[in-house]
């Protein structure tokens, strides 16, 4: 809040300031040129009087909003009391990009009551690939990058960093959108912010109730998935045919998201306030699955899904607050428990202090049940068998009895927790014209159970040796040769069993820290200039509490300016520009750094049991191997992260103007330009490694048992180098050292990624009855790194995909990226149409994502491409689908065209009768022309033979949300 013309300054003139709804009053006092400035105001309603000679001369109303300016103004003569209303003006004091939206805006907007939903209403926003929730990417940024702020406590998930607990939307007072230029006081981003402030009470008791319900006979029918049209002969039985129903029968999901907040305010007195904030979200899903029964008088009734379910429940699940990175369930809410307690101090009328502390934590979790019944978690379930063809089936055996008796097989988390406790300290200092900002915060991350690991403790797969090869050496788990007649039992005929064991479940912690100092000068009355820097340092430790990354002095500068053209908030121009730096979350410790076990094993064995199909009477041919050297054991921490490790940081640059052309429009453009310093993933590429072993005389036997380890693409990498035996098991030899490979040496390019746009706005300010605003941007986001996502194929290990695990994945991985969408248009609005009806709308069109294509480039992937010589010494990946080349033929990254257009328009209808003061009735429709683009499609070309098309490749997977309504009835009451 500040004033914004000159103002006659004799002795005894003041400001004050007094918050309509809870009386809280602050004055201040003019400067010699009559600006006055008052800051560390909550957010509100403020009736703003000029006294001279302790008399109100002017009086003028403003909605003060968080991290915003407002403007009050007071004309320089005045002979009596003069009453005016806000005025249209631009915020001068700002810089940030993206957008603010009230308790008003959103209950006047069509908008889905998610955070995400707000984010998306920004320009610069993008909504992110489904495999990581509902989360967005904010300037190209992958969808993990983001911070979520409530009353400036974190809530961003720490397991992921994918996406934050929900609110409730009738307790969000204001959300701000930030997508770039913000100052040094946020960091831990790389995308944007969103930072929300909830409500406050008030001096007067209000109550009120709200209930929604959106029928399902309103909702249109949700586009089936077909196998596409691959062309080729081995798919002719699934080309065009539908997948929605296969063995599994029947699905009906039912999802459950209660949401609380309770807030506390004592204003001890008008300079000193303490807030208690309450605030919970328990997101829980039941997934069940039933028998279906197809129409038998219909020949095509699969392909028309003409059928009625059984009622036979087969298997039921329920998921508690999942997040985005479930193995089994993915896509949910991360819920949380939220309490905080935040302290607000005017010291002085120069010297402000703020203070919080608080605690959030998520459960999270799954329960079982098969036919109805409780079976706890799945630690209690048999061994997944595996498909058994029936070659594969010992003759000697009952073929029924070569079965799955695990109704909930592949990987499965376990119960679990993730907690944050987090507090700071900030304090605000004016000198003449300089507002001087200081602060300091720290935040600990506690993780239980993290990772997965197999459902029933580990899989079986029955297998043959072929025709005449019982009595031959043949390979088996780890390439180890045996002959399996030596062994017995159904090894005499050529058969075995492989039992997998995988587990990477592990506690995590993280700790977080930062300080920061910035200075907003007034260097003319025109011109205000912010310059700051800021300092963060994040460590991330594993399961037994050692920490394998400890990164310090994150040096962030910011510097920012703002320029009062006309000196009268009619029009600015701004730009910004600073270094943003990025964390892992604690999720990235599960297999990366903790303890995990992932070996294989064979057996003979004499009989398999009725009650869960596993073998019996087994016969070990050999021991439990471990290809990447995981036997539960505790990694060397000096191998799994490179030493000289550099942290994840991106530049930005942004320019821009506003202005306000009359009381009925505002326009501007901005460019903004991003690029990404320095990337942190993960390499399994150890032939270097290998090959250093060798060269020095260390005791190593293959590849394939060094610790894959983290570091930054296209730098220099200095690792820890030590032996293992011929199983795998680690060796402490004497010999160990540093090995130092240069980048060349390593083989993969710089991590790279630009984003460059242009927004152009229209807004019509809310005057005579209606309001409107009009977004569109160009943009470009280029580059061979998403970032710590990978939406090309929804891997869920964050900040460690295997997109850099091998330099031969590199050729043709530069271009556009996931985020890309080059044309956005974004426009909200409504429309008072009488004292008791109002409408709303909300428009998106917007291009459609890039298309991609991974497949197996044999040459490559076999060791056998010349152009990988490290390749041709030690064998190449063995990753199958991981090159950009399809069928043999190069296919670059941003060459293949995009999916469709993405259209949507989303309406409301509110009806306030007079007669029922409080009384509100609404209807929204949500993507009311039911637009059924296709937002994702399947990458994966082959299945390692690159001359056979996967039945799957380029099926559209994912598509927008089918139209639906949604009736709200609410009553608020103030008494």
């Amino acid at each position: 809040m500040g004033n914004r013309e000159n103002l006659e300054s004799p002795a005894g003139t003041s400001i004050t300031t007094t918050n309509t709804e809870t009386g809280l009053k602050r004055s201040i006092s003019a400067d010699a040129s009559g600006r006055y400035s008052a800051t560390n105001i909550p957010a509100g309603h403020y009736r703003v009087e000029l006294v001279r000679d302790g008399k109100v001369a002017q009086t003028t109303e403003v909605d003060v909003l968080s991290g915003q300016g407002s403007n009050a103004s007071f004309s320089a003569v005045v002979q009596s009391v003069q009453v005016t209303g806000r005025r249209n003006r631009i915020d001068v004091s700002n810089t940030n990009n993206g957008a603010v939206f009230t308790a008003k805006d959103l209950a006047k907007l069509p908008v889905r009551q998610t955070l995400n939903s707000i984010v998306l209403l920004a320009p610069n926003t993008t909504k992110g690939d489904s495999a990581y929730g509902n989360t967005a990417s904010f300037g190209g940024s992958g969808q993990s990058e983001n911070a979520f702020y409530l009353n400036g406590f974190p809530i961003t998930n720490s397991l992921s960093q994918l996406g934050a607990m929900e609110l409730p939307f009738g307790a969000i007072q204001q959300a701000s959108v930030m997508t770039g230029g913000f100052g040094a006081e946020f960091g831990r981003s790389i995308g944007g912010v969103l930072s929300v402030t909830s409500k406050s009470g008030t001096n007067t008791w209000e109550a009120g109730a709200t209930y929604s319900v959106q029928p399902n006979g309103l909702r249109a029918k949700r586009q089936n998935v077909y196998y596409p049209v691959t062309g080729d002969k081995n798919n002719v039985d699934t080309d065009a045919n539908l997948t929605t129903l296969g063995q599994a029968g029947f699905n009906s999901n039912r999802s459950w998201d209660n949401r609380w907040l309770g807030k506390l305010d004592w204003n001890i007195n008008d300079n000193h306030r303490l807030e208690f904030t309450s605030a919970g979200n328990s997101s829980r899903t039941r997934y069940q699955r039933y028998g279906f029964a197809l129409n038998p008088n219909n020949p095509n009734a699969l392909a028309a899904l003409d059928g009625t379910p059984t009622g036979n429940l087969y298997t039921s699940v329920t998921g508690k607050n999942l997040g985005a990175t479930d193995p089994a369930y993915p896509n949910g809410t991360p819920g949380a428990v939220l309490n905080m307690l935040k302290y607000t101090g005017q010291i002085t009328d120069d010297l402000a202090i703020n203070g919080l502390y608080g605690k959030m934590k998520t459960e999270r979790g799954t329960s079982y049940e098969i036919g109805g019944v409780y079976q706890g978690s799945a630690g209690g379930l048999p061994p997944t068998i595996g498909t058994v063809a029936k070659t594969s089936q010992w003759s000697e055996i009952d073929p029924n009895l070569y079965r799955n008796y695990n109704v909930f097989p592949g990987n499965r988390a376990t119960p679990g927790s993730d907690e944050v406790k987090s507090g700071r300290l900030d304090i605000e200092y004016k000198i003449g014209t300089h507002l001087l900002r200081a602060g300091i915060d720290s935040s600990k991350m506690e993780t239980r159970g993290a990772g997965n690991s197999s459902s029933g403790g580990c899989s079986w797969t029955y297998r043959f040796v072929g025709i005449g090869n019982a009595n031959q050496p043949v390979p088996l788990s780890g390439s180890r040769p045996a002959v399996v007649s030596n062994f017995g039992g159904s090894g005499v005929d050529g058969y075995y069993a492989r039992q997998s064991i995988f587990s990477s479940i592990t506690d995590a912690s993280a700790t977080q820290s930062a300080q920061y100092i910035d200075d907003k000068w007034q260097v003319t009355p025109k011109l205000l200039v912010t310059a700051g820097i800021r300092n963060d340092a994040y460590s991330n430790s594993n399961g037994d509490g050692q920490k394998f990354i400890d990164m310090k002095n994150e040096i962030a500068p910011r510097l920012a300016a703002a320029w009062d053209v006309n000196g009268d908030a009619s029009s600015k121009v701004y730009g910004s520009a600073g270094r943003y730096f990025l964390q892992l979350p604690t999720g990235v410790a599960a297999r990366a750094a903790s303890r995990s076990t992932l070996t294989t094993q064979d057996f003979t064995y004499t009989g398999v049991s009725p009650t869960d199909g596993t073998p019996m009477g087994n016969n070990p041919i050999n021991a439990p191997i471990s290809v990447d050297g995981e036997y539960g054991t505790l990694k060397n921490l000096r191998a799994v992260v490179m030493a000289d490790l550099k942290p994840n940081y991106q530049d930005e640059i942004t320019l821009g103007c506003e202005k306000a052309h009359g009381p009925d429009l505002n326009f501007g453009v901005k460019a903004t330009y991003r690029k990404l310093g320095a990337g942190i993933d993960d390499s399994c590429d150890t032939r270097p490694l290998y090959a250093f072993a060798l060269a020095h005389g260390i005791e190593v036997h293959n590849t394939l048992f060094i610790n894959c380890f983290i570091y930054n693409p296209g730098k220099d990498v200095t690792v820890w180098g030590d032996g293992h035996d011929v199983n795998g098991n680690p060796l402490v030899t004497g010999k160990g050292q540093f090995a130092h490979f240069t980048a060349a040496e390593i083989g993969e390019p710089k991590a790279e990624r630009t984003y460059a746009a242009l927004d152009f706005f229209l807004e019509h300010p809310l005057r005579q009855g209606w309001y409107g605003k009009v977004f569109y941007t160009l943009s470009r986001s280029r580059g061979n790194m998403e970032g710590q996502t990978r939406s090309d194929t929804g891997q869920k290990d964050v900040g460690t995909s295997a997109a850099w695990d091998f330099p031969e994945f590199a050729p043709g991985n530069n271009g556009l990226l996931p985020n890309d969408r080059k044309h956005q248009l974004k426009a909200y609005g409504f429309y008072q149409i009488t004292p008791e009806w109002s409408a709303g709308a909300n428009v998106l069109i917007q291009s459609g994502r890039p298309v991609v294509c991974l497949g197996t480039n044999d040459a490559a992937d076999q060791g056998k491409d010349p152009a990988f010589l490290i390749g041709i010494a030690y064998g190449g990946p063995g990753y199958n689908a991981e090159y950009f080349n399809c069928g043999g033929v190069a296919r670059p990254r941003g060459s293949m065209g995009r999916l469709p257009w993405a259209k949507r328009l989303d309406l409301n209808l509110v009806y306030a009768p007079e007669y029922a003061k409080g009384l509100s009735l609404k209807v929204e429709v949500f993507n009311a022309l039911n637009g059924r683009s296709p937002l994702s499609q399947t990458a994966v070309y082959d299945d390692g033979d690159s001359t056979v098309i996967d039945s799957r490749y380029n099926q559209l997977t994912t598509f927008q949300t089918p139209r639906s309504a949604k009736f709200t009835v609410e009553y608020n009451r103030k008494f």
